[in-house]
């Protein structure tokens, strides 16, 4: 397969707005997080191609089973999963781990059409290691600076590139 989309110049039109399919490889690339699609028939369909994921995919998965591309001890997990969204007994399910020292929420999500039937699970894999790192900081309370420990000062102690007004990062 190629890097590049195999319609170049097609556009995709969501009710919110026009995307060409550049932009929208582009925006998969981007985020933070990766995503990878499990189709209704439970075959890997589909991963957003970040550099340095956390679960490594590749182009010849396309197509595997969940027992192909998943080990063998997190199958049953994975295939129960499946079965409860395909019965429409649950939506979402979030894991959390710690990979290689990092801090790692999974969510899995039961994709549906807008009647309802089961389309595939979207699984989000991202590094959570910054979003503690905030919190941990007094990020979340930047105006108040309820929760974080103050400086000698009595000033919330800030991270330094936080927008004290926002809470926005900043480079």
């Amino acid at each position: 397969m190629s890097d590049e989309p195999f319609m170049k110049d097609a556009n995709v039109t969501f009710p919110s707005g026009t995307l060409t399919l550049t932009e929208l490889q582009q925006i998969f690339k981007t985020i933070p997080f990766e995503l990878d699609l499990v189709d209704a028939d439970d075959r890997f369909g589909w991963y957003s191609d970040q550099p340095n994921r956390n679960h490594v995919r590749s182009q010849d998965q396309i197509g595997k089973t969940l027992a192909e591309i998943h080990p063998a001890k997190i199958l049953p997990a994975i295939k129960g999963l499946i079965a409860s969204f395909k019965a429409g007994e649950k939506e979402s399910m979030s894991i959390p781990s710690t990979q290689n020292g990092h801090k790692i929420m999974t969510t899995y999500y039961a994709l549906r059409d807008n009647e309802g039937a089961y389309l595939g699970c979207l699984e989000c894999t991202a590094n959570v290691d910054q979003i503690i790192a905030m919190f941990e900081n007094g990020a979340f309370d930047a105006i108040s600076g309820a929760s974080s420990k103050p400086d000698k000062a009595g000033k919330p102690k800030m991270p330094e590139n936080m927008d004290a007004t926002t809470g926005a990062s900043q480079k």
